[in-house]
Order: structure tokens, then sequence, then C-alpha cells
């Protein structure tokens, strides 16, 4: 059994993106140093307060020193304050305040005064535009009050019209400018409060024709290094590696118990000069340079695309819970996992043996408590590390745990991230991984992929359960057999509907639509008449999930699906969700007119819908390419054909630009197609 590690350091934060791998870079090695263990916890937006998970975690983890960002609001950073006085747990805030507590910030001051310097003094700016930040923020209150403070230093009074909003998005910036340059044009910059911003206004200065930096000068903050941007940006370093050392150094002295008062400590930042503020044009091998470069960063980009969606996939098709297990441990080579743990609650496992009381509540010496009565028991599922998926130890443990006692010397090497499976307020365990190096940041999508396959398992499970129960009772009811058959009929009746519905959208899923195109298939074949097919894909999904969310990304798949659902008319024509983003419609004794007629509501209807889509490149809003294949059933083709036929229609959809039909009959090569473009708002 390996020793358990009893010196852990946390770092509770938001997310696993740049800006925590940034602070990592610059703590890990300072915590490495006295062998201390590193977990991130991150914490969760959907909870009213501190997520309880969370809360167990510190109380009875045993943790030696809290490190902590920004969380998801400001009533879980209250109560994270609360907990930790109680606690008498060392803890140094990094761009946050806990009363109480040391703070590590970075210097806005610095960075935008060499910036402000750059633009009026070397570029010879005087009518910059600012893209202001949230309101109120602190880091969006000290960068606008020195922009003003070195236009005025210079005498250069500030012209309001030209101070717009920001909102630290790129969407809401782009929006702003957009506007702006609708009334007028004469400014020579833009000084955008953070890099997303300024992302958002090249955008908008590329749409009115303006080229960067030979119109127009831009700039950021924060120095983002996972991103796509020509020409690159001059920005503000915040010098996050070096904040995250600081805060770690000031941690250690709390834990040795020689810290001074508390107090903020400032780390300086500096400016960064790219080509968004070029004076002189650069090399031909410069600009080669940075071009290479950006095309790795692309490449790593889809590379990292395509293992998340083909994690998505695994876990879709996943019918049981090893199913899902098996899935994940599939795909851990794809998405360039160091290592990875799956744990789930034992009771949904099926386990229901009993922890001793000095398991639970982390001491010998301490009794169980209501609250850690309650407390999950966990089982490992899945054991990745060392290049290989091992068998996981057979016992349950406690969840402030994280893992098994047999593997705790895992917490000690390198660094764990702690991911909740949650859905809901319904909790299945953790998804414990770190990742290879790489130079991108990793987006954390995966633990939410994750618990929706659990969830998805476990609900199917409880039905089949409720099933069996009501058929075993019904059955039992000898006296009243008619009732009891009514019943089990209602039942299997209720299981039936739901195992042929897509639980998001509403409309039939992808058995169903496989079952309506067989049953129809072998109809047709004897009288040798038409049957149509639809496959729609929505355009640049991926990127609105991204940009807003996957909850206003479900929202909008179901607006989709009743737009698709009200563009047929008759009783046999079928809609069905056909997968991810995809939909498809079959319509039997249909030719290539009717299939073009509903390709041509479908697009009337999404249009009027308008889904606001700001990180599509096609259009202003949500819109879908369309494949249309028309075939005449015989003995010589299979439902399969037709469904090849739609998807290679789809295709060259796709490669004519999106937002449009094409129509191919019977195998024949594409026919001219139907296109239904949306018009860009003004």
């Amino acid at each position: 059994m390996a020793e358990r590690p009893e010196r852990l350091v946390v770092l509770a934060t938001t997310g696993i993106e740049e800006y925590q791998a940034c602070l990592l870079r610059g703590i890990s090695p300072v915590l490495s140093s006295q062998d201390l263990a590193r977990v991130v916890y991150v914490d969760r937006g959907e909870t009213a307060g501190l997520p309880e998970d969370f809360v167990r975690f510190l109380r009875l983890g045993e943790p030696v020193g809290l490190l902590c960002t920004h969380l998801w609001s400001e009533t879980h950073l209250h109560e994270l304050g609360v907990l930790v006085r109680e606690l008498g747990l060392p803890t140094v805030t990094i761009d946050s305040q806990l009363p109480g507590t040391t703070c590590v910030r970075g210097s806005n001051l610095t960075g935008m005064r060499a910036l402000m310097s750059h633009l009026l003094d070397e570029c010879g700016i005087r009518r910059p535009v600012l893209a202001r930040g949230i309101a109120h923020q602190q880091d969006a209150v000290e960068r606008e009050s020195v922009f003003r403070e070195e236009l005025a230093r210079r005498d250069i009074p500030v012209d309001e019209d030209l101070v717009i909003e920001g909102g630290f998005w790129s969407d809401v910036a782009h929006q702003e400018l957009r506007a702006l340059l609708g009334r007028r044009r004469d400014f020579d910059a833009v000084v955008a409060c953070n890099d997303l911003s300024a992302r958002g206004c090249i955008g908008a200065l590329t749409d009115a024709g303006l080229r960067v930096p030979d119109d127009i000068l831009v700039t950021g903050f924060d120095n983002n290094q996972d991103t796509l941007q020509w020409p690159g940006l001059t920005t503000v370093d915040p010098n996050l590696a070096e904040q995250g050392r600081t805060a770690a150094q000031l941690l250690l002295a709390e834990i040795a118990g020689d810290a001074p008062p508390a107090s903020t400590a400032i780390v300086p930042s500096t400016l960064v000069i790219r080509d968004s503020t070029s004076v002189a044009p650069r090399s031909e091998r410069d600009q080669l340079a940075a071009a290479l470069r950006m095309v790795e960063t692309a490449r790593a980009h889809m590379a990292q695309q395509d293992a998340a969606a083909g994690m998505v996939r695994s876990t879709q098709s996943s019918q049981t819970l090893d199913d899902v297990i098996e899935a994940m441990g599939s795909c851990v080579s794809w998405l360039k996992l160091r290592r990875c743990f799956v744990a789930v609650r034992a009771d949904l496992c099926g386990d229901v043996r009993c922890l001793p009381a000095d398991l639970l509540t982390g001491s010998d010496d301490e009794k169980p408590s209501a609250q850690t009565d309650q407390m999950p028991v966990l089982r490992l599922l899945l054991d990745f590390h060392d290049g290989s998926v091992h068998p996981p130890p057979p016992d349950p443990y406690p969840a402030h745990r994280l893992l098994p006692e047999q593997l705790r010397d895992q917490l000690a090497d390198g660094v764990l991230i702690a991911l909740p499976l949650v859905v809901g307020e319904r909790e299945y365990g953790y998804l414990l991984l770190e990742r290879h190096h790489s130079r991108l940041a990793f987006h954390e999508t995966l633990h939410v992929d994750l618990a929706r396959a659990l969830d998805t398992v476990f609900h199917r499970r409880a039905l089949e359960e409720t099933v069996a129960r009501r058929t075993t009772q019904l059955r039992a009811e000898i006296t009243i057999r008619r009732q009891a058959e009514r019943r089990l009929q209602s039942a299997n009746t209720e299981l039936q509907l739901m195992a042929f519905q897509d639980g998001l959208t509403g409309i039939a899923n992808r058995a169903a639509f496989e079952q309506h195109l067989s049953r129809h298939w072998e109809q047709l074949v004897p009288a040798h008449s038409p049957l149509t097919m639809l496959l729609v894909d929505v355009d640049l999904f991926k990127n609105y999930n991204d940009h807003y969310g996957h909850i206003a990304g479900d929202k909008a798949l179901r607006i989709i699906a009743e737009c698709l659902q009200r563009s047929t008319r008759r009783g046999n024509d079928l809609v069905a969700r056909y997968g991810g983003e995809e939909f498809a419609a079959v319509l039997p004794r249909s030719e290539s007119t009717a299939g073009l007629t509903v390709a041509s509501r479908f697009q009337a209807a999404l249009a009027r819908k308008a889904i606001v889509h700001a990180a599509s490149t096609i259009a202003d809003v949500v819109t879908a390419s369309i494949g249309v294949a028309v075939i005449h059933p015989h003995a010589n083709v299979e439902p399969t054909d037709l469904i090849e036929t739609a998807d290679r229609a789809l295709y060259r959809a796709k490669q004519l630009g999106r937002n449009r039909t094409v129509l191919i009959e019977d195998g024949e090569p594409e026919l001219p197609t139907a296109d239904h473009p949306v018009r860009r708002r003004p």
C-alpha cells in the first residue's frame, strides 16, 4: 500500500484554461521543491453557494495550504473566506481578495503606461478608441484610468464618443466598434482592455474594409497565447507565471508560520510589441516564421477539437456504465492525457459495503457526524497512468480522499485536476486528470461530456429498474390480471417511446430513424416508388457551443429541431436527430421537388428564428447546410446507399460555402443547388 501524502496544497479556481496553466508554471516548481502535492479544484458556477464537494474536501482532505484565484461568484468567495478562517488554513489569493489573507496581483499600471507611451510617443497616435472592460471590475477600472491619465499628460482630450463598451468579450467589442464605424472613422487606434476585446475589434475593422496596422493600430491586454490572431497583437503580459511563483512562495512562508501580516504583492506587467502596432514592416523571414507558428497553432487546435469530438462520439453510444468507462479509457491517448482517473459513487456501482468511521472522518480520533455519514463513497473505475490502463483497486473509499489508498502517491506526482462529475444537482463522482505538456491550454469540456454520458446511463438504468419492478408487481396481482396487463403494457409502451425519442429535442432519435427508413424501404421496393432523405448539419456549431456555452447550444438545437419538424406535412414523414448537431428527414413516396420544398421551408423557418451566432464566419445567425438524396429502392441498392448519397450531397453543400442545399438523385452527379442564404443583418 502506498504511503499517504500528508502535505497537499490546493489551487481553487474556475477552470483549467490558459490563465490557470500560466499560473501553474510558476506555482509548481516552488511547491515541488518542498515535496508538496498539488491538486487543482475547479469551482462550479451553477451552485448558489460554494459547492458541497469542495467544502467536504477542505474540511476532511487535510490540505496544508490553499491558493485561490477569482471564483464564479462573490458569494462563493465570501463563503470560502469564512471557511478558511474557521479551519485556520494558510491561504494566499491571486487577483482576488479574502479578508485577512495576502493577495498577489498583476500590475495594470506598469504595462498600461508602457503601452500608452508606445502608442502616443512612438506611433504618434492622437485619436484612440478605448474598448472598456467590465464596469466596476478593478482591472478594467485601472486600465481605463491609465488610458485617460496618459492622454491628459500629453494634453490630448478624451473624445467620449470614442469610448465604447468591450465587456472583456470579443462579441461585445465587435458589435460596439461596428456601431461606431457606422458613425465615424476619424480615429487612428483601438486600445482594448483585454485580448478578447481586441480580437473582436480587429474583426469589426476587417468587416469595414480597414487594415491592421496599415489603417488602424490595435492593442490588447493579457498576452493570450492560445489564440489564432493575424497580425500578431501588441499587448501587455501580466506575468502570470511570476504571479504564481510569488503566491506559492508567500504560501510556503504562511505554512512555516513566519509570514508577514496580510498584504498585497504587486507583480509588474510588461509591454509586448507585435505587428498590430508595427511602425515598420517586418522582414519576409520574420513574417514567414510568424505564419508558420500560426499554422502549428491551428493544427494543434484542430487536433484538440478532433480528440474532444472523438470522446463525445465514443460516450454517446454507451449503454452501460462499463461502456462509458471503456469508451473513456480508449480516448486517453487521443486526448493527450498523462494520467486519468474516473471515480463514481459506490452506490451507483452497486457497492453497498460500509467504510470504517476513521476513513469517513479522515482521523482516528474523530467520530462520525451527521455530515460525514452522508458523505459520498467512491469506487475507482478507470486508472490510467504510466502509459497504460491498470485494473483499479476494488475497495470503495471516501470522496474527500480523491483516490484510493493504493494510489495516493499519484497526488504527489505533478498536478492533478479534480473535476466534479455533476449534472444539475446530481453528483456522480470525479474525473481527475493531468495532460501532457502542450502549447495549448486544456479546455474543460471532458468532465461535462463524461457527466452527461453517466447521467444518461443511470437514467436508463433507473428506468429499466422501474419497469422491472412494475412488471414483478403486476404479475403478482393475479386477482386483478386485466388491470396488471394494462399496467404492464403501459410501462412497456412508455419504455419504447422513450427509447425512440431524443431526450434533448423531443423528436425521434437515431434508432427511430433507422427503423422508419428500413420499414418504408421494404414497402417501396416492389413498386419502385421514390424515397427522399434530407441530411441537415448546423453550420459551425462547435464555434457556437464554445462561444455561448452548452446550455445555449442545447436550446438552439431544440429550436432547429422544431423548425425542421414543422417543415414536413405528411403523416409518413419522419424528422429525427441523427447525431450531435445533425438532423435527418425521411420522406417516403416523395420526389426531389418535395425534398427541396421541405428544405426551403426549413431554411426560411430557421432564418425567421434568427438565432444570433457571433462566432460564425457565414452569417450573424445560425445557419444550416442540407444534403437531399432521392432513390427509387430496388433489389440492388440498400438503405445505406440513400444515407451515403445524402451525406455526399451534404458534404458538397459544405464545400460550396455552407448555408445551402445540394440535391443528388439516384446516385447521379450533383444537380444544380437550391441555395437559401441568410442575409447578414446590417
